[in-house]
């Protein structure tokens, strides 16, 4: 079975990248770090394809949930505020890389 993003339940969510620029973050709910991001949401949609085959190559098809016979969730959540982005700033500059 060929696996698709639309399987899957999503968070969306408009977040700031690393030069401070808002981009388009969409994360496979239930999936860890399987996330793709763009400067708009067409963008972030079509590396979210890429995502999903990098996270089944990594973890292996057998840790994917169960794919469900119901509709689609999308969630839209909250806006990243600069409060946010400055704090997990801070904690990068923290760790011992």
């Amino acid at each position: 079975m060929k696996y698709r993003p639309s399987d899957f339940h999503w968070n969306i969510r408009k977040v700031l990248n690393w030069m401070g620029q808002r981009e388009i973050m969409i994360e496979i709910v239930d999936l860890d770090d399987c996330v793709s991001f763009g400067r708009t949401v067409k963008d972030a949609k079509n590396d979210l394809e890429e995502a999903l085959y990098q996270w089944i190559r990594k973890n292996g098809i057998d840790q994917l949930p169960e794919v469900r016979e119901t509709a689609q969730l999308i969630y839209i959540e909250k806006e990243m505020e600069k409060e946010e982005f400055d704090r997990i700033n801070e904690e990068i500059k923290e760790m011992k890389l």
